[in-house]
């Protein structure tokens, strides 16, 4: 929304009048309560930190991810950088009011992004579900992870050949002296 539109909506509601007349189709539904803390329950461990992994293939590729709140409460981001930036993402998680169920949307700087379910299993511990969009190696991704003895330990498969196969994972340690550094895209 831009924040001109912002602004008059604002103004629309402190006032009671309506302003311009295109705006009466763009005022908004009632604001559904505040995210209450039981919500995202799971999620706790995690929020308000930020992680460094080392991952469990033949490259040690570093990841750091930054986990917290975001929507006014409403949602939980996760921002992440691949070795210092080479690669990155956000991710937006929060729970779809019809089915009950956490849905997240993650956006790469690699051209593509995922959609998918994460199911929580207690505090720190997830399982996730994902389809990829726009990568032509991977469609559907299964990941699960883990917080114990503080280490958040992540694990993928990925379909091939109708069977799931181990894709990897890292080992994530709390780091609150780690950056998360996207990589920055030139403009044209």
């Amino acid at each position: 929304m831009s924040r001109l539109r912002a602004i008059l909506l604002a103004l629309t509601a402190a006032t009671g009048a309506l302003l311009l007349p295109g705006l009466a189709a763009a005022q908004p539904a009632p604001l559904p309560e505040a995210a209450s803390a039981d919500r995202f329950a799971d999620f706790a461990p995690m929020l308000g930190k930020t992680w460094r992994g080392k991952g469990t293939g033949p490259n040690q590729v570093e990841d750091v991810q930054r986990w917290e709140r975001a929507v006014g409460g409403h949602a939980v981001r996760i921002t992440h950088a691949v070795n210092g930036g080479v690669y990155g993402g956000e991710t937006l998680i929060f729970r779809d009011a019809d089915s009950g169920r956490f849905i997240f949307h993650y956006f790469t700087t690699g051209g593509f992004h995922t959609t998918g379910f994460i199911t929580p299993r207690g505090p720190g511990r997830f399982d996730i579900e994902e389809a990829v969009h726009g990568a032509a190696s991977v469609e559907v991704l299964r990941s699960t992870g883990d917080l114990v003895d503080g280490v958040y330990r992540t694990r993928s498969r990925v379909e091939k050949d109708g069977q799931w196969v181990e894709s990897g994972g890292f080992d994530y340690r709390e780091d609150p002296s780690a950056e998360v550094v996207l990589p920055i895209t030139p403009r044209p």
